[in-house]
């Protein structure tokens, strides 16, 4: 493995300035994922989906609760499948037209 691949893989900022490099047209009027019921997330001991989403969509709050931002969402669908304890979120793809346009790779 040349030294410049393994320098890329280790450095944890590559995936943010890869995304940025992503063209997302956001659909302001319809989120496409959405958590269901926000106490629920009080309940889960893990929070699987803050750690989880590749574009840190996830944020925990000081409280408990977690925050969902889908502006960035690159519509993996890992948020509906490590929340599988409660199923609490709602996933489906933007409408025709929204969403993200991969521009690297």
């Amino acid at each position: 493995m040349s030294s410049d691949l393994r320098a890329s893989i280790l450095d944890p900022a590559a995936i943010e300035r890869k995304l940025a490099l992503n063209n997302y047209n956001v659909d302001r009027s319809r989120a496409h994922i959405e958590i269901i019921d926000p106490e629920t997330c009080l309940k889960c001991v893990r929070q699987q989906c803050i750690n989880c989403c590749p574009a840190n969509c996830y944020a925990p709050m000081p409280d408990g609760h977690v925050v969902f931002s889908y502006e960035g969402c690159v519509e993996c669908g890992t948020c509906r499948i490590v929340c599988n304890e409660f199923e609490n979120v709602l996933w489906s793809y933007p409408r025709g037209g929204f969403g993200i346009q991969y521009r690297y790779g």
